[in-house]
């Protein structure tokens, strides 16, 4: 096997939830080591809220966002478990965190800080709200920050319906940065200098996802209004019923061509010389009618036989996909999309989301349990005795959901 592309590179993972912890991991899929830094007596709300049995170790959320990854125990008020952090950092070449920027002043690991014992060190800080300006003392989440962003104001069915969230903000976030992460790496590779990178979640969501939405309205004085399922030029675009519960096809028609294929498909040989729907602009005007007649023909058919017929015919089709849909689906099995943890449990994960030519990553364990990573850290890395390390009491342990 070539060495992964990240190979060689720590990170430390102080995160809480998702978005951060999405970063580290896409790294650690990629050869880094991540190391999950948790505090037991307020555990991470992804280990869950229950403690009999050990549940926090069993959570398949946490195993799936933490994947790659070991744990280490510290209490951070405690000047040994202090000082063993920074000595970590040392010898450390990332950190992650997305806490409220006072969090890690107070707890004394802060940006200048952690220059003090390791000059290069990159911070990536993906607090709520950032650093600075009136709201970076306040905590978010996503369902915080997708109304804030003006993302959710784009999210209903028509113009005056329902705004519904996304439920996906953690993870576009975590992806920004993982991106974050990997700049950073590459001016440290060419300039020797760390850097800290203040990561708003707010502005990350507002910058990748509402960008041309703020352009059209300062260049052109116009508001995006909600389009549903529909696109602002191409006509027909939806996502109609199929045979079964809750089952969907998808599908865009861009030219004439197109229209002409699907007018025999859905038995409207008809309309294709109908002036109504001459070009975009008529198929947009009556695209209600449009919809009817799709969703008649594909309520008959099964969602995945809906799409190879649309596809069959040139036009651009998916079926809308559940869990199991895509644990089955024939398109990501051929790519080897799923694969195996290789720590011998049998769990199976959703795979890599790139390949990379310098080798295409691995998953060799599972979320990791809570302190698997204690020796392996402090004696194996920082040289702690042994005698040293203290067991977990597992009368401290907390979980996320407990009252403060």
């Amino acid at each position: 096997m070539s060495e992964q592309p990240f190979a060689g590179v720590r990170v430390l993972d102080f995160a809480h939830e998702w978005a951060a912890s999405i970063g580290p991991r896409l790294l650690g899929d990629l050869g880094a080591e991540v190391i999950r830094v948790e505090y037991a007596p307020r555990m991470c709300v992804i280990r869950g809220a229950r403690l009999g049995k050990r549940m926090y170790n069993r959570h398949p959320r946490w195993h799936q966002v933490n994947r790659n990854k070991r744990s280490l125990t510290l209490d951070l008020k405690k000047e040994k478990d202090l000082q063993a952090f920074l000595d970590l950092v040392r010898i450390s070449d990332i950190m992650v965190s997305n806490s409220r920027p006072h969090v890690l002043d107070r707890l004394g690991i802060a940006y200048d800080d952690l220059k003090k014992v390791r000059p290069d060190i990159i911070l990536v800080l993906m607090s709520a709200f950032g650093t600075g300006g009136p709201w970076s003392s306040f905590a978010g989440f996503g369902g915080t920050i997708e109304p804030l962003s003006g993302l959710q104001q784009l999210t209903a069915y028509s113009r005056d319906g329902k705004r519904y969230r996304t439920r996906e903000m953690d993870v576009c976030n975590g992806l920004m940065g993982a991106c974050a992460i990997m700049t950073a790496l590459l001016h440290r590779q060419r300039t020797g200098e760390g850097q800290f990178v203040d990561l708003s979640q707010m502005e990350t969501a507002t910058h990748s996802l509402m960008g041309e939405h703020l352009l059209e309205y300062v260049m052109n004085g116009r508001q995006t209004l909600p389009l549903g399922n529909r696109h602002p030029y191409h006509a027909p675009q939806g996502c109609y019923p199929c045979r079964g519960e809750d089952r969907w096809v998808t599908l865009t028609v861009r030219t004439d061509e197109e229209w002409r294929a699907l007018c025999g498909l859905i038995g409207r040989p008809d309309w294709t010389d109908d002036e109504r729907f001459a070009g975009r602009v008529g198929r947009r005007r009556h695209h209600d009618l449009i919809d009817r007649a799709i969703g008649e023909w594909s309520s008959g058919l099964e969602h995945y036989r809906a799409m190879e017929l649309l596809q069959e015919a040139g036009i651009p089709s998916g079926a809308v996909l559940d869990g199991r849909d895509l644990q089955e689906d024939a398109h990501l099995e051929a790519r080897n999309y799923f694969m195996t943890a290789e720590d011998g449990d049998g769990a199976l994960f959703p795979g890599l989301l790139f390949r990379s030519s310098a080798g295409n990553g691995r998953i060799f364990r599972r979320g990791p349990d809570l302190g698997e990573g204690n020796e392996y850290v402090l004696h194996g890395l920082l040289g702690r005795p042994r005698q040293e390390i203290e067991p977990l009491d597992e009368k401290s342990i907390g979980t996320g959901y407990d009252p403060e």
